[in-house]
Protein backbone atom coordinates (compact mmCIF):
# COMPACT_ATOMS: atom_id res chain seq x y z
CA UNK A 1 0.00 0.00 0.00
CA UNK A 2 3.02 2.31 0.81
CA UNK A 3 5.02 1.34 -2.36
CA UNK A 4 1.55 1.98 -4.70
CA UNK A 5 1.08 5.74 -3.26
CA UNK A 6 4.88 6.61 -4.23
CA UNK A 7 4.02 5.06 -7.72
CA UNK A 8 0.49 7.32 -8.01
CA UNK A 9 2.86 10.38 -7.01
CA UNK A 10 6.00 9.92 -9.29
CA UNK A 11 4.98 11.96 -11.73
CA UNK A 12 4.94 15.38 -9.80
CA UNK A 13 8.52 15.07 -8.36
CA UNK A 14 11.66 14.28 -9.32
CA UNK A 15 13.63 11.41 -9.99
CA UNK A 16 16.24 12.70 -7.13
CA UNK A 17 13.45 13.49 -4.45
CA UNK A 18 11.57 10.03 -5.97
CA UNK A 19 15.35 8.23 -5.52
CA UNK A 20 15.95 9.78 -2.14
CA UNK A 21 12.16 8.65 -1.18
CA UNK A 22 13.03 5.39 -2.54
CA UNK A 23 16.00 5.36 -0.33
CA UNK A 24 14.41 6.98 2.72
CA UNK A 25 11.70 4.82 2.44
CA UNK A 26 13.85 1.09 1.74
CA UNK A 27 15.42 2.52 4.64
CA UNK A 28 12.47 2.69 6.97
CA UNK A 29 11.11 -0.23 5.26
CA UNK A 30 14.18 -2.03 6.27
CA UNK A 31 13.69 -0.56 9.77
CA UNK A 32 9.87 -1.42 10.07
CA UNK A 33 11.13 -5.38 9.02
CA UNK A 34 13.71 -5.38 11.49
CA UNK A 35 10.90 -3.77 14.29
CA UNK A 36 8.71 -6.46 12.81
CA UNK A 37 11.09 -8.90 12.77
CA UNK A 38 11.86 -8.24 16.62
CA UNK A 39 8.08 -8.25 17.41
CA UNK A 40 7.71 -11.61 15.54
CA UNK A 41 10.43 -12.55 17.38
CA UNK A 42 8.84 -11.69 20.16
CA UNK A 43 5.29 -12.75 19.45
CA UNK A 44 6.69 -16.01 18.83
CA UNK A 45 8.64 -15.78 21.77
CA UNK A 46 5.17 -15.47 23.41
CA UNK A 47 3.46 -18.08 21.61
CA UNK A 48 6.10 -20.05 22.99
CA UNK A 49 5.46 -18.62 26.84
CA UNK A 50 1.52 -18.75 26.22
CA UNK A 51 1.82 -22.41 25.46
CA UNK A 52 4.40 -23.53 27.98
CA UNK A 53 1.82 -21.64 30.21
CA UNK A 54 -1.06 -23.00 28.86
CA UNK A 55 0.57 -26.24 29.40
CA UNK A 56 1.59 -25.01 33.18
CA UNK A 57 -2.00 -23.80 33.77
CA UNK A 58 -3.23 -27.28 32.73
CA UNK A 59 -1.05 -29.32 35.06
CA UNK A 60 -1.73 -26.78 37.91
CA UNK A 61 -5.31 -27.19 37.34
CA UNK A 62 -4.59 -31.28 37.24
CA UNK A 63 -2.66 -30.56 40.49
CA UNK A 64 -5.08 -28.43 41.83
CA UNK A 65 -8.26 -30.96 41.06
CA UNK A 66 -5.76 -33.17 42.83
CA UNK A 67 -4.76 -31.26 45.60
CA UNK A 68 -8.45 -30.81 45.89
CA UNK A 69 -9.32 -33.97 45.99
CA UNK A 70 -6.88 -34.83 48.56
CA UNK A 71 -7.64 -31.96 50.61
CA UNK A 72 -11.51 -33.29 50.66
CA UNK A 73 -10.09 -36.95 51.05
CA UNK A 74 -7.84 -35.45 54.12
CA UNK A 75 -10.74 -33.60 55.27
CA UNK A 76 -13.01 -36.58 55.21
CA UNK A 77 -10.19 -38.61 57.40
CA UNK A 78 -9.57 -35.55 59.72
CA UNK A 79 -13.02 -35.34 60.75
CA UNK A 80 -13.68 -39.50 61.26
CA UNK A 81 -9.82 -39.26 63.16
CA UNK A 82 -11.51 -36.46 65.26
CA UNK A 83 -14.79 -38.78 65.65
CA UNK A 84 -12.40 -41.21 66.75
CA UNK A 85 -10.37 -39.24 69.09
CA UNK A 86 -13.63 -38.20 70.30
CA UNK A 87 -14.14 -41.95 70.88
CA UNK A 88 -11.16 -42.30 72.21
CA UNK A 89 -11.37 -39.63 74.61
CA UNK A 90 -14.05 -40.62 75.59
CA UNK A 91 -12.49 -44.56 76.32
CA UNK A 92 -9.28 -43.42 78.21
CA UNK A 93 -11.30 -41.03 80.37
CA UNK A 94 -13.32 -43.70 81.14
CA UNK A 95 -10.45 -46.42 81.64
CA UNK A 96 -8.15 -43.19 83.57
CA UNK A 97 -11.28 -42.62 85.99
CA UNK A 98 -11.20 -46.75 86.77
CA UNK A 99 -8.02 -46.48 86.63
CA UNK A 100 -7.41 -44.12 88.87
CA UNK A 101 -10.08 -45.43 91.76
CA UNK A 102 -8.28 -49.01 91.15
CA UNK A 103 -4.95 -47.20 91.51
CA UNK A 104 -5.74 -45.20 94.82
CA UNK A 105 -7.24 -48.72 95.70
CA UNK A 106 -3.98 -50.43 95.25
CA UNK A 107 -2.06 -47.58 96.69
CA UNK A 108 -4.32 -47.79 100.11
CA UNK A 109 -3.08 -51.39 99.70
CA UNK A 110 0.54 -50.45 99.34
CA UNK A 111 0.23 -48.76 102.20
CA UNK A 112 -1.09 -51.44 104.71
CA UNK A 113 1.03 -53.48 103.78
CA UNK A 114 3.78 -51.44 103.91
CA UNK A 115 2.99 -50.76 107.44
CA UNK A 116 2.31 -54.65 107.69
CA UNK A 117 5.50 -55.07 106.85
CA UNK A 118 7.58 -52.05 108.91
CA UNK A 119 5.34 -53.54 112.17
CA UNK A 120 6.72 -56.88 111.70
CA UNK A 121 10.21 -55.48 110.50
CA UNK A 122 10.04 -53.44 113.99
CA UNK A 123 8.75 -56.65 115.75
CA UNK A 124 11.72 -58.99 113.77
CA UNK A 125 14.09 -56.51 114.97
CA UNK A 126 12.41 -56.94 118.83
CA UNK A 127 12.44 -60.37 118.22
CA UNK A 128 15.90 -60.50 116.65
CA UNK A 129 16.97 -58.00 119.79
CA UNK A 130 15.73 -60.35 122.34
CA UNK A 131 16.93 -63.79 120.30
CA UNK A 132 20.50 -61.83 120.59
CA UNK A 133 20.39 -60.86 124.50
CA UNK A 134 18.83 -64.56 125.47
CA UNK A 135 21.60 -65.67 123.17
CA UNK A 136 24.18 -63.78 125.35
CA UNK A 137 22.01 -64.75 128.53
CA UNK A 138 22.22 -68.08 127.57
CA UNK A 139 26.02 -67.99 126.81
CA UNK A 140 26.47 -66.62 129.60
CA UNK A 141 24.44 -69.23 131.78
CA UNK A 142 26.22 -71.84 130.31
CA UNK A 143 29.46 -70.58 131.42
CA UNK A 144 28.46 -70.01 134.64
CA UNK A 145 26.61 -73.50 134.34
CA UNK A 146 29.97 -74.97 132.94
CA UNK A 147 32.19 -72.93 136.24
CA UNK A 148 29.43 -74.94 138.43
CA UNK A 149 30.04 -77.92 136.93
CA UNK A 150 33.63 -77.54 137.20
CA UNK A 151 33.30 -76.15 140.55
CA UNK A 152 30.58 -79.43 141.56
CA UNK A 153 33.34 -81.79 140.06
CA UNK A 154 36.32 -80.11 142.41
CA UNK A 155 33.81 -79.80 144.88
CA UNK A 156 33.01 -83.81 144.73
CA UNK A 157 36.45 -84.29 144.06
CA UNK A 158 37.58 -82.89 147.38
CA UNK A 159 34.84 -84.54 149.49
CA UNK A 160 35.64 -87.82 147.94
CA UNK A 161 38.94 -86.74 148.95
CA UNK A 162 38.04 -85.86 152.75
CA UNK A 163 35.74 -89.02 153.00
CA UNK A 164 38.53 -91.11 152.17
CA UNK A 165 40.55 -88.99 154.33
CA UNK A 166 37.65 -89.33 157.61
CA UNK A 167 38.01 -93.22 156.58
CA UNK A 168 41.72 -93.38 156.91
CA UNK A 169 41.67 -90.86 160.00
CA UNK A 170 39.07 -92.87 162.14
CA UNK A 171 41.08 -96.87 160.88
CA UNK A 172 44.30 -94.71 162.34
CA UNK A 173 42.50 -93.64 165.36
CA UNK A 174 41.02 -97.34 166.39
CA UNK A 175 44.23 -98.96 165.74
CA UNK A 176 45.93 -96.39 168.11
CA UNK A 177 42.89 -96.92 170.26
CA UNK A 178 42.27 -100.17 170.43
CA UNK A 179 43.81 -101.09 173.91
CA UNK A 180 41.18 -98.90 175.46
CA UNK A 181 38.03 -100.43 173.99
CA UNK A 182 37.51 -102.96 176.52
CA UNK A 183 37.15 -99.89 178.92
CA UNK A 184 34.30 -99.01 176.37
CA UNK A 185 35.81 -96.65 174.09
CA UNK A 186 34.38 -96.30 170.75
CA UNK A 187 35.60 -94.70 167.30
CA UNK A 188 32.60 -94.12 165.12
CA UNK A 189 32.33 -92.27 161.69
CA UNK A 190 29.16 -90.60 161.11
CA UNK A 191 28.16 -87.47 158.73
CA UNK A 192 32.03 -87.10 157.57
CA UNK A 193 33.34 -86.95 160.87
CA UNK A 194 34.68 -89.41 163.44
CA UNK A 195 33.82 -89.63 166.78
CA UNK A 196 36.18 -90.92 169.51
CA UNK A 197 33.39 -91.51 172.69
CA UNK A 198 35.41 -92.00 175.93
CA UNK A 199 33.35 -93.27 178.93
CA UNK A 200 33.35 -91.38 181.94
CA UNK A 201 34.64 -94.47 183.80
CA UNK A 202 38.04 -94.45 181.44
CA UNK A 203 38.57 -90.41 182.21
CA UNK A 204 37.15 -89.47 185.61
CA UNK A 205 35.93 -90.49 188.74
CA UNK A 206 32.41 -89.55 189.62
CA UNK A 207 31.59 -85.85 189.99
CA UNK A 208 35.28 -85.23 189.37
CA UNK A 209 36.96 -82.75 186.29
CA UNK A 210 40.13 -84.32 187.17
CA UNK A 211 41.33 -86.95 184.48
CA UNK A 212 42.56 -90.24 186.05
CA UNK A 213 46.07 -91.97 184.54
CA UNK A 214 44.58 -94.51 182.04
CA UNK A 215 42.53 -90.89 180.83
CA UNK A 216 45.31 -89.23 180.00
CA UNK A 217 47.03 -92.65 178.66
CA UNK A 218 44.32 -92.69 175.88
CA UNK A 219 44.32 -89.17 175.18
CA UNK A 220 47.96 -88.84 174.56
CA UNK A 221 47.85 -92.09 171.99
CA UNK A 222 44.80 -90.25 170.35
CA UNK A 223 47.63 -86.92 170.35
CA UNK A 224 50.39 -88.49 168.74
CA UNK A 225 47.71 -89.03 165.80
CA UNK A 226 46.35 -85.85 165.74
CA UNK A 227 49.93 -84.23 165.88
CA UNK A 228 50.80 -86.19 162.20
CA UNK A 229 47.52 -85.06 160.94
CA UNK A 230 47.13 -80.96 161.16
CA UNK A 231 44.69 -80.46 158.74
CA UNK A 232 41.58 -82.00 161.42
CA UNK A 233 39.64 -79.65 163.79
CA UNK A 234 38.89 -80.97 166.98
CA UNK A 235 36.06 -80.58 169.21
CA UNK A 236 35.68 -81.79 172.68
CA UNK A 237 31.86 -81.93 174.22
CA UNK A 238 31.71 -82.63 178.09
CA UNK A 239 27.94 -84.81 178.42
CA UNK A 240 26.63 -85.63 181.89
CA UNK A 241 23.46 -87.62 183.13
CA UNK A 242 20.49 -85.86 184.41
CA UNK A 243 21.08 -86.24 187.64
CA UNK A 244 21.09 -83.04 189.23
CA UNK A 245 24.81 -82.13 190.74
CA UNK A 246 25.87 -81.48 194.16
CA UNK A 247 28.72 -79.27 195.08
CA UNK A 248 30.72 -80.31 197.49
CA UNK A 249 30.91 -76.95 199.40
CA UNK A 250 29.78 -73.29 198.87
CA UNK A 251 33.16 -72.54 196.96
CA UNK A 252 32.94 -75.33 194.67
CA UNK A 253 33.45 -74.18 191.34
CA UNK A 254 30.72 -76.83 190.17
CA UNK A 255 27.34 -76.01 190.63
CA UNK A 256 25.42 -77.62 188.29
CA UNK A 257 26.08 -80.57 185.37
CA UNK A 258 26.68 -77.34 182.49
CA UNK A 259 29.68 -76.48 184.94
CA UNK A 260 30.69 -80.35 185.37
CA UNK A 261 30.55 -80.79 181.49
CA UNK A 262 32.25 -77.83 180.76
CA UNK A 263 34.79 -78.49 182.96
CA UNK A 264 35.95 -81.93 181.66
CA UNK A 265 35.87 -80.72 178.28
CA UNK A 266 38.38 -78.08 179.54
CA UNK A 267 40.56 -81.13 181.20
CA UNK A 268 41.04 -82.98 177.91
CA UNK A 269 41.62 -80.08 175.75
CA UNK A 270 44.48 -79.32 177.96
CA UNK A 271 45.56 -82.37 178.03
CA UNK A 272 45.75 -82.69 174.57
CA UNK A 273 47.22 -79.22 174.04
CA UNK A 274 49.90 -80.02 176.16
CA UNK A 275 50.78 -83.31 174.33
CA UNK A 276 51.73 -80.88 171.45
CA UNK A 277 47.85 -79.99 169.91
CA UNK A 278 48.14 -76.77 168.47
CA UNK A 279 44.66 -74.64 170.66
CA UNK A 280 44.24 -73.02 167.33
CA UNK A 281 42.41 -76.50 166.21
CA UNK A 282 41.04 -77.38 169.21
CA UNK A 283 37.66 -76.19 171.46
CA UNK A 284 35.62 -76.98 174.09
CA UNK A 285 32.07 -77.44 174.54
CA UNK A 286 30.17 -78.34 177.69
CA UNK A 287 26.54 -80.27 176.95
CA UNK A 288 25.20 -80.76 180.20
CA UNK A 289 22.50 -83.65 180.35
CA UNK A 290 21.09 -82.22 177.29
CA UNK A 291 22.14 -84.42 174.20
CA UNK A 292 21.69 -87.62 176.19
CA UNK A 293 22.54 -91.27 173.57
CA UNK A 294 20.09 -92.55 175.97
CA UNK A 295 16.68 -91.36 176.81
CA UNK A 296 16.24 -93.60 179.78
CA UNK A 297 16.49 -93.49 183.44
CA UNK A 298 18.13 -96.86 184.16
CA UNK A 299 21.65 -97.16 185.46
CA UNK A 300 22.61 -98.24 182.41
CA UNK A 301 21.32 -95.39 180.20
CA UNK A 302 22.75 -93.05 182.96
CA UNK A 303 26.32 -94.36 182.59
CA UNK A 304 25.90 -94.37 178.84
CA UNK A 305 25.21 -90.45 179.06
CA UNK A 306 27.79 -89.70 181.27
CA UNK A 307 30.83 -89.17 178.54
CA UNK A 308 33.22 -87.10 176.72
CA UNK A 309 32.83 -87.22 173.05
CA UNK A 310 36.25 -85.74 171.02
CA UNK A 311 34.82 -85.31 167.46
CA UNK A 312 37.22 -84.79 164.70
CA UNK A 313 36.35 -83.14 161.60
CA UNK A 314 39.15 -82.21 158.10
CA UNK A 315 39.25 -78.67 157.80
CA UNK A 316 36.77 -77.46 154.80
CA UNK A 317 39.30 -74.43 153.62
CA UNK A 318 39.80 -76.36 150.53
CA UNK A 319 36.44 -76.84 149.99
CA UNK A 320 35.30 -73.49 150.66
CA UNK A 321 38.19 -72.49 148.27
CA UNK A 322 35.89 -74.92 145.83
CA UNK A 323 33.17 -73.06 146.38
CA UNK A 324 34.30 -69.59 145.97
Amino acid sequence: MFVSFLSSCAPYRSLDDQKAKTVSAENARARIQVEYDKVKSRYDSLQIVQIQSSKTIDFLRRDTAMANSSLRNYMNMDAENKKRMEQLSRTTDRILDANVSENERLIAQVKTQKEDLLRQKEELERKQAAFEASKSEFYKAQNELNAQDQKIRELQAALEKKDVAVKELRQKVADALVGFQASGLTVAEKDGKVYVLLPEALLFKSGSKNIDGKGKEALNQLASILRTNPDINIVVEGHTDNVPYKPKSNNSMVEDNWDLSVLRATSVVKVLTAAGISPLRISAQGRGEFMPVNPGNSPDAKTANRRTEIILSPKLDELLKTLD
